[in-house]
């Protein structure tokens, strides 16, 4: 593998890797929007695949049911956190169906996975735990249900501390 690829997909896998977030159930958002048409996933071994051809895959193969990524999004605007525009990243590298990420207004970047059930999203968040923790200080995980919302500072303070507490407030809510 080239030192571009390498870089590429490390840059990806930890973008990824901020999507998964901690273990407290709760229940199912009030409204969720109907799947997005995705373009047919390719059909080679995921091994083969570009990134852009894994993320097309991920966006094909998102789960029926459970809590979404932009009905998440929207929740957390309604309650304070407004997020920047979502761009899908790698979601296989915390064992999620589908993540995307933003920015919120302080800065915060915020990844938020879909699983394919509450019990993968619990393992993802372990994961994610065990793997990332030490490599990114700081951050806040949080889980509700089958997603998995991840909080990193861009600096730490006031901000980024009340972005994770409307985060976590509307998590909770869930």
């Amino acid at each position: 593998m080239t030192r571009t690829k390498s870089s590429v997909l490390i840059s990806a896998s930890i973008l990824a890797a901020l999507g998964a977030c901690s273990s407290r159930p709760h229940g199912m958002a009030a409204a969720t929007p109907a799947p997005v048409a995705a373009a047919p996933a390719p059909t080679r071994p995921d091994g083969a695949l570009s990134l852009g051809e894994r993320l097309a895959r991920e966006a094909a193969s998102r789960p029926a049911g459970g809590l979404r990524v932009e009905a998440v999004a929207q929740t957390l605007a309604a309650g304070g956190l407004a997020l920047g525009p979502l761009h899908q990243v790698l979601a296989r590298t915390v064992g999620a169906r589908y993540c995307a990420s933003a920015r919120s207004a302080a800065g915060s970047a915020v990844a938020l996975c879909e699983f394919a059930d509450d019990a993968t999203a619990a393992r993802g968040l372990d994961y994610s735990r065990a793997t990332f923790d030490r490599l990114v200080p700081g951050r806040r995980l949080a889980r509700a249900r089958n997603l998995t919302v991840t909080l990193t500072p861009a600096q730490p303070g006031a901000g980024f501390a009340d972005d994770a507490s409307r985060a976590g407030a509307v998590l909770a809510a869930l």
